[in-house]
């Protein structure tokens, strides 16, 4: 009976070759990683063109196969790599980078500065574009921090086991401080409203003794303050 090749084997196979067993965790790639960094660098700057897995086949011929050593990292490990290369090299202007442009043209969540990027310090934000500010970010990072759990769960061989944990701590730092901030937002509330039922409750008692007649002049004066209308203040005319 034959056996079926799994598909996974199948996959790396078309990619690495015949020599491809499985992929590779970080901590088995850790002698390679710095020479292919440098060799990734070379090739990318003499062929902006050439794909990260074209740069990966050529390093498995050219550095490892004469050593009787390996490079095979998982898919998701060269794309995060690359990303990662592209975009230093993109800002030391050795390549162009589409990904850095579009990450300079990310808008300001809070308008700080002008077209010219110079500081705006006429006046502060706002205290609602502050506040929207501080939401958006937490909820962007909440975001960051859930895609990098999903990461984890589904790629979780491709880390040894401190970056695993340092990835952790990070996701678990995230959830800590989002469910301070939002105890903190509903506790300011719940003050507020109780506020609010106290000075409500208070009239409520300063109007039962005035129908009853029993209120004071102090008391009187403290009513009609707080149902008076607001007059502005009109500017004296001088002649």
């Amino acid at each position: 009976m034959k056996l079926s090749i799994p598909e996974f084997l199948k996959e790396g196979r078309k990619f690495y070759g015949d020599s491809f067993v499985g992929y590779m965790k970080v901590a088995e790639l850790r002698e390679f990683i710095m020479d292919f960094k440098n060799y990734y660098y070379e090739k990318k700057i003499e062929n902006p063109n050439l794909s990260a897995n074209d740069i990966l086949r050529s390093f498995n011929i050219d550095v490892c196969a004469p050593k009787g050593k390996m490079f095979h990292p998982y898919p998701v490990q060269i794309k995060k790599w690359s990303r990662k290369w592209d975009m230093y090299l993109a800002e030391q202007g050795k390549i162009e980078s589409s990904e850095l442009m579009i990450k300079d043209e990310i808008p300001q969540i809070i308008k700080t500065r002008d077209d010219e990027q110079n500081l705006i310090l006429a006046a502060a934000p706002p205290a609602q574009d502050i506040d929207a500010g501080v939401r958006t970010l937490g909820g962007e990072l909440l975001n960051d921090a859930f895609k990098m759990l999903q990461d984890d769960q589904k790629f979780e061989e491709i880390y040894d086991d401190e970056t695993l944990m340092r990835r952790r701590n990070y996701v678990v730092n995230v959830f800590a401080h989002a469910t301070k901030l939002a105890l903190g937002s509903a506790a300011l509330m719940l003050k507020a409203s109780e506020e609010k039922r106290n000075t409500a409750g208070f009239l409520m008692s300063l109007l039962s003794r005035a129908t009853a007649g029993k209120m004071n002049d102090e008391e009187m004066a403290l009513l009609k303050s707080a149902y008076a209308p607001k007059v502005e203040a009109q500017p004296i005319e001088t002649k």
